[in-house]
């Protein structure tokens, strides 16, 4: 996935700077658990939660678009269904297990043949086959599940509006890698934010760390020798995921096509989105999380 890409490049730049990947993996996940845990808090203060409130349900559900909701004590998880999910946290947690493993701060593996990302890429692979085979999923109703078909939509998307998109952005790189090098340099506590524009507008974390990471590096004079700005690296990583904010992004698109309750929506002037408020403050806290571990560490 691009997060795993992310991941590991990123990996590969800070370990010459005394950060292995476990370290960054600790870092990175609990600040992130955390940043997410409290804009959660805040967003259930903050947004009207109750269906029963929504217009827009509402109108739905007397049209017949969507079915009533049903409480957790009503509702039937299938033996399948709860394998199949065992299945895929096995499944992470060998990803996770291999990439520390072929890390030169673990050092188990010290021949590596696989690298991470062609290594995640096979692993998920697997642990498809196996849940096909070991939950007898019945490939020819795939067609018509609903998952299959927001996923399609999405693609339509990533063929029209993200594609154009990206295509734009490709023709301007070298001058967002210019902005990006001259706010670093004057202003390295900007970052984030450059990290955040950055992202935006390459719809991608890994895009976005590859794009500007090298000239952070450089900007703030960081060496083998002297590694001391390397933490802001390790803090700011977290605003590479600022690809909600243009809602053309294929896994945005997914998630509202999937909600059939309509709660989940692109508002009319296309910044308004379901989106917007909770990516944000999630990226700001786990940020702001990431500079206190990294002060601790």
């Amino acid at each position: 996935s691009p997060v795993s890409a992310a991941v590991i490049y990123m990996t590969g730049v800070l370990e010459p700077f005394g950060w292995s990947y476990p370290a960054l993996l600790g870092v990175w996940l609990l600040t992130t658990f955390a940043g997410c845990m409290v804009t959660a808090f805040i967003m259930t203060l903050i947004s009207k939660m109750d269906l029963s409130a929504d217009p827009i349900y509402q109108e739905r559900l007397k049209e017949g678009l969507v079915k009533p909701t049903v409480g957790l004590h009503e509702m039937k998880i299938d033996a399948k269904a709860k394998l199949s999910v065992w299945i895929f946290l096995i499944g992470v947690l060998c990803v996770v297990f291999y990439a520390s493993a072929i890390s030169p701060a673990v050092g188990l593996i010290k021949n590596v043949v696989v690298p991470r990302d062609a290594a995640i890429m096979s692993l998920m692979l697997t642990v498809g086959a196996l849940i096909t085979v070991l939950c007898k999923v019945k490939l020819g109703d795939v067609a018509g599940t609903s998952v299959f078909k927001s996923g399609m939509v999405a693609c339509v998307c990533v063929l029209g509006v993200a594609w154009l998109g990206d295509t734009f952005v490709s023709g301007h790189t070298n001058e967002i890698k210019a902005f990006a090098s001259q706010t670093i340099s004057q202003y390295p506590a900007l970052l984030a934010v450059v990290f955040f524009l950055a992202a935006m507008l390459l719809y991608s974390q890994a895009a976005t760390a590859k794009a500007i990471t090298p000239t952070v590096v450089a900007a703030l004079g960081i060496t083998a020798a002297n590694p001391d700005n390397a933490y802001m690296l390790v803090a700011c990583f977290a605003a590479v995921s600022a690809l909600f904010v243009l809602p053309t992004y294929p896994t945005l698109l997914g998630a509202v096509q999937m909600d059939d309750t309509g709660t989940t929506r692109i508002g009319k002037w296309v910044f308004n989105h379901s989106f917007f408020i909770p990516g944000v403050l999630a990226i700001f806290f786990s940020v702001a999380f990431g500079f206190v571990v990294c002060g601790l560490v």
